[in-house]
């Protein structure tokens, strides 16, 4: 991602949060730039000089459908490759304890620390959310965390910003059950933050999770404990551990008040 890409991304982010925190919800800005960057990967990548010296021309000068037809954007596909299938018989490292900071409250005055033990098979990568971390069961912590791979199972906690989750947990929030979900199951066995699990494809991507209310006084922000993987992945022995592996996020999540700062004057 360029300079350029990097700081509409920035924009994006800080406009879905501030609608959010004002109590408007998503916006959509980050699926129509998730959209946009779809598109134009698959531009660059379509017309790269490896690829057209490799390919015969099927251009012709008279047919105005094949044109159309080579400039129509196909989704990316994603596949989990047969060696990380294949790690779901490698017993999982160690967990160990992650944390981050929240700020909740009505003018973001209390300070609030999460905390959870998360799979050793997860290292920790570069993102903008509160966790994100990579399924690198074969690699040792020293490894670039600028490591993106969209083929790679990706762990995320994260306030929701994907549509279909916002509304999911909307839904569910005002006594509804989510219909538009591969498997949806209320919780009533955990910490009361913890409102259900469900998993969902979107984008070409599965992604299992759990919907969290980790804030007390900020209503629409959904927060999500999450993995997301290629649809190859689904019924295979790797999803069920991916799917462990949040399962125990969830199950070991705690919430700490640090500190209430005072404002009188606000």
């Amino acid at each position: 991602m360029g300079l350029f890409d990097k700081i509409l991304k920035g924009a994006v982010d800080a406009i879905d949060n501030a609608a959010a925190k004002s109590g408007n919800g998503p916006t959509g800005l980050k699926d129509l730039f998730n959209q946009a960057m779809d598109i134009k990967n698959e531009a660059i990548n379509g017309t790269s000089s490896s690829t057209a010296s490799s390919k015969p021309s099927t251009a012709t000068s008279n047919t105005s459908s094949s044109r159309r037809s080579n400039y129509a954007y196909t989704r990316p596909t994603y596949s989990a490759p047969q060696e990380v299938l294949d790690t779901a018989s490698i017993p999982a490292k160690p967990s160990r304890e992650i944390e981050f900071e929240i700020y909740d409250g009505e003018d973001a005055e209390i300070r609030v620390k999460i905390t959870f033990n998360l799979s050793g098979d997860f290292l920790e990568t570069c993102g903008d959310v509160h966790y994100l971390a990579s399924y690198l069961p074969t690699i040792d912590d020293d490894y670039d965390s600028d490591y993106s791979d969209s083929n790679t199972p990706l762990f995320g906690v994260y306030d929701a910003d994907e549509e279909i989750i916002y509304n999911m947990a909307e839904k569910f929030d005002n006594g509804g059950v989510p219909d538009d979900a591969m498997m949806f199951l209320p919780i009533h066995d955990m910490d009361p933050r913890v409102r259900f699990k469900a998993k969902i494809e979107n984008r070409g991507v599965v992604k299992y999770f759990y919907y969290c209310r980790l804030y007390d006084y900020i209503p629409n922000s959904k927060t999500c404990f999450s993995v997301s993987y290629p649809k190859n992945v689904v019924g295979t022995p790797l999803e069920k551990k991916l799917m462990a592996a949040v399962d125990e996020t969830v199950r070991t999540m705690k919430r700490e008040v640090l500190e209430v700062e005072d404002r009188p004057f606000r």
